[in-house]
Parts: C-alpha cells; sequence; structure tokens
C-alpha cells in the first residue's frame, strides 16, 4: 500500500486531526514510516535529514522502466557465473557521496512535473547525476531461486538515494543489469523496525500508550535543547524569551528546543536572535505526538 493509504487507515481510527509522515515509502516497499500526529506534524520540517536503512533483494538479468520487477518494458539478459567475494566488492565501492541518477519514474520535478508523470504520458526522461550518500552497502547473501540470481544486500544511506538506482548500477557493473524486487526499510532517522507497530496492532491498541513525545523526538534528531526561565503566564507563539547565556556552537536563526526550567518539561521551538539575546517561540507542543 501507499503511505497515503497508511495515513487513511490511521485517520479512520483517531477520527479528526492532522496525520503527516516523515518520508514516503512506495507503494512496493514495507517497513518503516513514522507518522506525525496533529501539531506535531508542524515540526516535521524542523527535524534534519536523517539516515535510512533497507534490506532490499536483487535479481540479476533483469531491466525494467521502474528498476523494479513490476515495471512495465521488462527486457532479461543473460547473466555472467557471479561469485560472493565478486558482488561484495562492487558493494563495498558505494561508501561516502556518489554522483548517480535516479530513476526516471520518481517523484522528482522536471518543467514542473512529477518525473513519473511525464513517464507515464510516454515522455522520455533524463535525469542529470545527483548526490547519494552511502554510509554502508552490505552483501548478505547470493542464491538462485526458480532459475534466478538473486542477492539480499543491507543498506544505510542518507539524502539522494535511492534503492532501485543502486541495484541497476550494481547491474552495470556485471553488463546484465539488475532489478529490485523487494525492499524493507529498517530505520528512518531514530525510529527502527524493532520498535515499530503493524496497522493491525495499532487497530488493537490504545494508540496513546505507543507515541512518543515531539520534544523527545527532536532532542532525539540532534536539535539543541534551550533552558529557559519560566514566565508567570502560559507561553505562547511569538513570545519572545531572553538568553541566559550564548553557546559558541549556536548560529543566527538556529531552530531549538525549549525546556522549562522548573518543570523540565520540552514544551516548544524556538527561534535564536543571538544579536538581541533573545529566542522567540515558534511551535507549543502541548499532548502532540509522533509515532513509527
Amino acid at each position: 500500500m501507499s503511505s497515503h493509504t497508511v495515513v487513511a487507515r490511521l485517520r479512520r481510527l483517531i477520527g479528526k486531526g492532522k496525520i503527516g509522515h516523515l518520508g514516503t515509502l512506495d507503494p512496493g516497499a514495507s517497513g518503516v514510516l513514522p507518522l506525525a500526529l496533529g501539531a506535531a506534524t508542524r515540526t516535521i520540517s524542523y527535524l534534519p535529514p536523517s539516515r535510512k536503512g533497507y534490506i532490499a533483494e536483487l535479481v540479476f538479468g533483469w531491466q525494467s522502466e521502474t528498476l523494479d520487477t513490476h515495471g512495465r518494458d521488462i527486457k532479461r539478459h543473460p547473466v555472467p557465473d557471479i561469485t560472493f567475494a565478486q558482488l561484495e566488492e562492487v558493494c563495498q565501492q558505494y561508501r561516502g557521496t556518489v554522483m548517480q541518477v535516479p530513476p526516471s519514474v520518481s517523484a522528482l520535478h522536471v518543467d514542473g512535473m512529477r518525473s513519473y508523470e511525464l513517464v507515464r504520458q510516454g515522455v522520455s526522461v533524463d535525469l542529470p547525476p545527483r548526490p547519494a550518500i552511502y554510509y554502508r552497502v552490505e552483501l548478505q547473501d547470493l542464491f538462485r531461486s526458480e532459475g534466478e540470481l538473486k542477492a539480499f544486500i543491507s543498506v544505510e544511506c542518507g539524502q539522494g538515494t535511492y534503492i532501485r538506482a543502486l541495484i541497476r548500477d550494481i547491474g552495470s557493473h556485471f553488463g546484465c543489469g539488475a532489478c529490485m524486487s523487494f525492499l524493507l526499510r529498517t530505520q528512518s532517522g531514530i525510529f527502527r523496525l524493532e520498535k515499530a507497530v503493524t496497522l493491525e496492532e495499532l487497530e488493537n491498541s490504545d494508540i496513546a500508550s505507543l507515541l512518543t513525545p515531539t520534544g523527545l523526538v527532536l532532542q532525539q534528531y540532534g536539535l539543541d535543547t534551550l533552558t529557559v526561565t519560566p514566565i508567570k503566564r502560559a507561553y505562547e507563539r511569538n513570545q519572545e524569551l531572553p538568553l541566559k547565556e550564548l553557546l559558541p556552537t549556536w548560529t543566527p536563526r538556529q531552530a531549538v528546543v525549549l525546556r522549562d526550567d522548573d518543570t523540565g518539561t520540552l514544551f516548544g521551538i524556538g527561534r535564536l536572535n543571538l544579536c538581541l539575546r533573545r529566542v522567540t517561540i515558534e511551535r507549543i507542543f502541548a499532548e502532540h505526538m509522533a509515532i513509527a
């Protein structure tokens, strides 16, 4: 199912209120899809780029328009004898920033339209290479199934990566092509598969017990925490509070998580004004949460 369908299923459970996700998961994939509820949706833009983790299955000798085995115009090619050591060596080449051509069937914009929309209209799309960050590409298994040579790889990556494009490029190394036949996302930022819950579990659980406080999510994503002196009335948006100290690592207009000095509560997000030694409250958390 698509990420949109997941959001719709959850909306039927909780009724009214906004729901957002922290990064689309392709319909053909499964795994971790972090969701934000209520006012937490307004804090998604504050999250820094996060590391993603995947387990993917690839099949050699296949080429398709979508770079997976569900695509149109699938072509088959002879597959050479590929050893575990040879494939492992190729996988290890993907470390750091790699210039990579994204799939034409993707959500990237081309002349004001999504690339996949142009492809569906029969337009040939040639996307330029763009930086893709890989922390680790590790070969897990190389095997034969129903006469096909297949492999499992685990990937840790950052911004700009498409696992389908990685698999295409691995197939190109051996001159036979390769397509993705399965994808499982094991990590999205701080959210990991072992802590995730299924839609069926959500439908049979107290959703509130499965939520992570918004402030804690932002803090674990690496936003600095600023402790402020409590005021004599409720905190409000656009309120300005004095800074008790200036840290050398702070930058102008930096976003920080705000913590009440008396209670220790993470209550909102502020924007620093270092010249005036003040912080402006931009968001109030209230009791809005995020889940995976």
